[in-house]
């Protein structure tokens, strides 16, 4: 089989796969690995039971990546310092968040 038929049956198949209705994201394939890293947020969040949890999230609603689940619970995700993954909550069960100003660091 000639190099030229290899290529042509290559684009052959990802022309399909643009076209097609499947869920391929094409764009994805020529962008770059390194997503830009969402900024953490210090907070403190209080629950309707009145527990507190000093914590930090990625946003203060319901993340992208949440979950919201049939009757309006949720699964949240919060983190420490560094972006590594602690636990989870259910927003449903949130009473407020408060922000927390974190202290300049290297100052």
């Amino acid at each position: 089989m000639s190099k030229g038929r290899i290529l042509g049956g290559i684009l052959l198949i990802l022309l399909l796969l643009f076209n097609s209705g499947c869920n391929f994201e094409g764009k994805k394939l020529f962008q770059s690995s390194s997503a830009p890293e969402e900024q953490l947020i210090k907070v403190r969040i209080v629950f309707t039971d009145d527990q507190e949890l000093e914590t930090y999230i990625k946003n203060l609603g319901i993340e992208e990546k949440g979950k919201v689940y049939v009757g309006g619970s949720s699964l949240s995700y919060f983190y420490d310092a560094n972006g590594k993954v602690l636990g989870s909550y259910n927003y449903q069960r949130v009473l407020y968040i408060e922000i927390i100003p974190e202290k300049n660091k290297g100052k």
